[in-house]
């Protein structure tokens, strides 16, 4: 017998991970928030529960800070997105699986970026994207882990010399943030329709 390569969403949808069924997947915005609402970023080693949502939302800020377009912004939000299928996993168990991971992974990423129509500016604003990624992965090290440099190894894609990536100045520990997982739910599904209509 074949092994199951689909799921049920928060929604009640199957929602095909390989094969021929791949072709019927849906991408509604209300299912993806729910899922990266509720999955931990850093396998859950956070000083407190900070998802997949609110990462990408601080993506978004900082490319809103810096004056980038709805559309930028909108790519910034959704760069992740994929993960509400496939799960976040932590960039060194990516390495460990020496690009088995991204195969997986870009397969699904391609899927929700063609479903929103977002193909050409991911191509267009990659870097930029990226930067704001690297920005928030530094801010979140800086706040919600234990690392010490002065204990820990550098982190490779954070720390390399002539090329270290700064962390923003949010406070990741602020009280606002300490809300329900359907709060970051919600910002992420009013933040996504807010910059499509101005895309």
């Amino acid at each position: 017998m074949a092994a199951d390569t689909w799921m049920i969403t928060a929604r009640g949808a199957e929602h095909h991970l390989a094969g021929v069924g791949m072709a019927v997947n849906r991408f509604e915005i209300q299912t993806i928030a729910h899922a990266l609402a509720q999955i931990n970023r850093f396998t859950g080693h956070a000083v407190r529960p900070y998802s997949v949502a609110e990462h990408s939302l601080l993506c978004c800020a900082l490319a809103a800070r810096e004056g980038l377009s709805p559309s930028v912004q909108l790519a910034c939000l959704m760069h992740d997105a994929h993960e509400a299928f496939t799960g976040d996993v932590a960039s060194p168990v990516k390495w460990s699986l020496q690009g088995a991971w991204d195969g997986f992974e870009h397969v699904h990423s391609v899927q929700v970026r063609r479903w929103y129509g977002l193909q050409s500016t991911f191509a267009a604003h990659r870097s930029t994207i990226r930067h704001f990624d690297l920005v928030a992965l530094a801010t979140e090290r800086r706040d919600l882990t234990l690392w010490n440099a002065d204990q820990h190894e550098p982190w490779a894609i954070l720390d390399t010399p002539g090329a270290e990536v700064r962390p923003a100045a949010d406070n990741l520990l602020e009280g606002w943030r300490d809300c329900p997982w359907s709060t970051w739910r919600d910002r992420f599904v009013q933040t996504f329709y807010a910059l499509r209509a101005e895309a």
